[in-house]
């Protein structure tokens, strides 16, 4: 009796034992090895030549802008932001602090300079633009020496890019329509392509000197404004009315001349007194319309080649 309880109670102790898998398993995969996120390439961004985003720019503009200096290329800057894990490039300068021919003055002593800032902000087509600035640094005072003109280029087919060429002497800068612009690498003057300018104008007599002088030699449209320590795109300064000009010089001799109040909203914000000076039209066909009825002028061929594009046409909407 004795013996069988004890055979009973190992039977019991058995059946409550673990069951052992003897099926056979694959080992596990290690892990994947570390991978270190790419390293920013500011040139590789700035050479990127790439449609718009977007038709318009998010409302409210959502990002902090970022300065950075383009290594090894003094007077150079790129303006970026960064909404998530990707760095985004979102403008860049180009500064000529003295030279020979555009800014003498600048090689006898500092603050003399000319600034081109091609501005494209959230990588939006809707205030893509080039932004001049002559500061002739004679009074000291910011209203009486800085002359400003901008260049906005249509059809605004790509964002403006550009990258070294020449074996490192030129930059080479792609416009909105596709088109190049050199500039020396090392005094930021104009050697080459569709845009040749003027040197600065050292007039002392601020109401004498002249804005900018940057002439545009392309294929397509150019509309551009000017205005002494001013936002260039106002319909209106200081009791003066002002004047827009649109250039399309393969077509049409002379330049047209129209009211700001046709390209860029004059009105101000609820609650303040400034304008909002955003243009107008989000799209290349709607700004076209605009100076076909304001000029007269037939603007068909540009037309198609916004049609045409560099990529798919983006969303009108805002996001």
């Amino acid at each position: 009796m004795r013996v069988f309880a004890i055979c009973l109670g190992v039977c019991l102790i058995a059946a409550c034992a673990p069951v052992t898998d003897t099926t056979r398993r694959d080992p596990e995969p290690p892990p994947p090895p570390f991978e270190a996120p790419p390293r920013w390439d500011p040139w590789a961004a700035l050479a990127a030549k790439v449609p718009p985003a977007r038709d318009l720019i998010r409302e409210p503009y959502r990002y902090v802008r970022d300065i950075d200096v383009v290594p090894g290329t003094p007077g150079f800057r790129y303006l970026s932001y960064q909404p998530s894990d990707l760095k985004s490039i979102v403008g860049f300068t180009l500064t000529n602090r003295g030279s020979s021919r555009v800014n003498p003055k600048g090689l006898q002593k500092t603050g003399a300079m000319r600034i081109y800032t091609f501005q494209f902000p959230d990588r939006a087509r809707e205030n893509i633009h080039v932004a001049i600035n002559d500061d002739v640094d004679i009074s000291g005072r910011f209203s009486h020496d800085n002359m400003y003109r901008e260049l906005h280029f249509f059809p605004r087919l790509q964002l403006p890019a550009v990258e070294r060429g020449d074996g490192g002497k030129t930059l080479t800068v792609t416009l909105p329509t596709g088109e190049p612009v050199l500039f020396d690498v090392r005094t930021k003057e104009i050697v080459g392509g569709v845009l040749r300018e003027d040197p600065i104008d050292f007039h002392r007599d601020r109401y004498q000197r002249r804005n900018p002088g940057v002439h545009y030699q392309g294929d397509y449209m150019l509309i551009t404004v000017e205005q002494r320590g001013e936002a260039p795109r106002r319909a209106s300064v200081w009791g003066q009315t002002k004047y827009a000009e649109v250039h399309y010089p393969a077509k049409y001799a002379k330049p047209c001349r129209i009211s700001p109040r046709h390209l860029w909203d004059q009105r101000p914000k609820r609650g303040d007194t400034d304008p909002t000076l955003i243009m107008l039209h989000a799209t290349d066909a709607a700004l076209f319309a605009a100076i076909e009825k304001q000029c007269h002028w037939d603007l068909t061929r540009l037309a198609m080649a916004a049609a045409r594009g560099l990529g798919v046409p983006v969303s009108a909407s805002r996001e």
